[in-house]
């Protein structure tokens, strides 16, 4: 049901006052350990390039203080039983992510955490070495009290959440409060219908779009005959990837993990949603 899937983040607008205070933080013996430019590019990249990171005309968007990496990068090394390599985003749909290639840990992580307090630090080291869940919901806390340091949003996503039958806002709320803690910083919508009518063979009735943080439910599900259960169950198993990322060894993709399947089986209707799904797979290919 669902695709690759990392940590991602929306900020909560109640919460984006605090976050501006964050901003501008300052790693305490480095200064400035991240700077986007043109946003900031006078007096801050000026500064900037007197502490020794040059600054070409023809350069990215983001600049990095290469100590306060390396820092962070040896950390990293510490834990994980091999080599490490660390690279800095700006990225604000993805703020942390892992793969997996030929032994070496390859991880990509959002400039905010250069700066992060170190129990904040160790959570993240936690995450990508281990995929601990408990450390990602810290890291996800600390992510929406930063919001404000995320790049501008480039395009807009509709959203339709309000079905005929079945309303995904209030679902995935439900749900995020009775099995995540609310921790889940995550977009949903309905599908686009098909105008174009023809026989199916398979079906997806969800997924998880990394790059817009976004759960998409097949418009299939919106059906009377469709138990609020089994929409539900559909919904908390999209969710399911932004708690659990998928790992990437160089050459397969996992995208369920043990400790996946595991969470999705503490979903109350579990095996009554897969036997419903199983009866009626055949009228929801037609529908």
């Amino acid at each position: 049901m669902g695709a690759r899937s990392l940590l991602h983040f929306q900020p909560a607008v109640g919460r984006v006052a605090r976050a501006r205070s964050l901003a501008g933080s300052k790693h305490d013996s480095m200064g400035i350990v991240a700077l986007r430019v043109p946003e900031r590019a006078s007096q801050d990249a000026r500064r900037f390039a007197r502490s020794g990171h040059e600054i070409p005309d023809s350069a990215p968007r983001i600049y990095v203080h290469e100590g306060a990496r390396q820092k962070l990068e040896r950390q990293l090394m510490a834990e994980f039983p091999g080599p490490v390599s660390l690279s800095i985003t700006d990225n604000r749909h993805s703020m942390v992510s892992q793969s997996w290639q030929h032994g070496m840990l390859r991880a990509r992580v959002h400039h905010m955490f250069l700066d992060a307090p170190r129990s904040v630090q160790h959570a993240l080291v936690r995450y990508v070495a281990h995929s601990d869940p408990d450390a990602s919901e810290r890291i996800g806390r600390f992510i929406e009290l930063n919001g404000a340091r995320l790049a501008p949003r480039s395009r807009k996503i509709p959203l339709h959440t309000a079905g005929k039958r079945h309303d995904l806002w209030h679902i995935f709320q439900d749900l995020n409060e009775r099995y995540f803690g609310g921790s889940v910083h995550a977009l949903i919508t309905w599908g686009k219908r098909s105008k174009v009518r023809r026989a199916r063979h398979t079906i997806k009735l969800g997924s998880y779009a990394q790059a817009d943080r976004l759960i998409r439910i097949h418009p299939a599900l919106d059906r009377a005959w469709v138990p609020l259960y089994f929409v539900q169950f559909v919904v908390y198993h999209e969710m399911l990837h932004h708690v659990f990322p998928s790992r990437n060894d160089g050459e397969r993709r996992e995208l369920h993990s043990g400790e996946f399947r595991e969470r999705e089986a503490d979903f109350r209707h579990f095996e009554r949603a897969l036997r419903w799904e199983k009866a009626h797979l055949a009228r929801l290919l037609r529908s």
